[in-house]
């Protein structure tokens, strides 16, 4: 019988680095996020024992919509769990399901649900452990006194589409322009991913955590531009 196999899907920019530095025993396929229909026939082909997924990857829609797809394969006996890094080193970490959601894929012999993704290297606080919020309209946002667009928004964070180059680890300044005044925070970057947009101008796609976040006044700018169903929790 062959070896086991372990299906690594990374960012594009990180594939190298993570194929050098995480350490898997047995067979090991490696895909980026621009293949992931490669990735999900390799999955549904030679029905892996993992699937180890970048969380740089699993934090974008395009990753999500791939986690989805996967969900609805029958593989009780694969195990998913995220890349991340940590300790200047690459290590994998397990979902997080949510208490109240549904079981959908076995995960190290036990079964989870839809995962909580958690990027790597955050500090305690971050996006996932409060509801997320799409914009009603379009928010212009500041980020170090530069143009960024706001994506969503929660008391704890925010994701954007910013021009200026974002790096994960970086601390941020961030004005967000309310109904009558401009809320100043301070935040850290969890994430970013380099994207163009429809105009082919290249932009960075990052999620942050807000360090010095009055809660008050976040729930208040949620309610004044936020939808009013939350995003759902993966």
């Amino acid at each position: 019988m062959p070896p086991e196999l372990t299906i690594v899907i990374a960012d594009v920019t990180r594939k190298a680095a993570i194929a050098a530095g995480l350490r898997i025993p047995g067979r090991v396929a490696h895909f980026t996020n621009r293949d992931l229909s490669a990735a999900l026939e390799a999955v549904k082909t030679h029905q892996p024992r993992m699937i180890a997924i970048d969380a740089l990857v699993a934090q974008t829609q395009q990753g999500i919509g791939f986690i989805k797809r996967l969900e609805g394969l029958a593989m009780p006996r694969c195990a998913m769990v995220l890349i991340v890094r940590a300790d200047g080193g690459w290590r994998t970490a397990p979902f997080e399901p949510p208490p109240d959601a549904n079981p959908a894929i076995s995960i190290a012999g036990s079964k989870t649900a839809r995962p909580v993704i958690v990027p790597a290297s955050l500090p305690a606080t971050n996006t996932r452990r409060a509801p997320r919020f799409p914009m009603l309209d379009a928010v212009d946002a500041a980020v170090e006194g530069a143009q960024a667009s706001l994506i969503n928004i929660s008391v704890l964070g925010a994701q954007v589409v910013s021009l200026p180059v974002l790096r994960p680890g970086q601390t941020v300044k961030v004005a967000l322009p309310d109904t009558h005044d401009t809320l100043r925070l301070t935040a850290h970057v969890a994430w970013s991913v380099f994207e163009q947009n429809k105009q082919g101008i290249a932009v960075y796609r990052a999620g942050m955590s807000f360090t010095d976040a009055g809660a008050g006044l976040l729930e208040e700018f949620c309610r004044n531009h936020g939808g009013e169903h939350p995003l759902p929790s993966y």
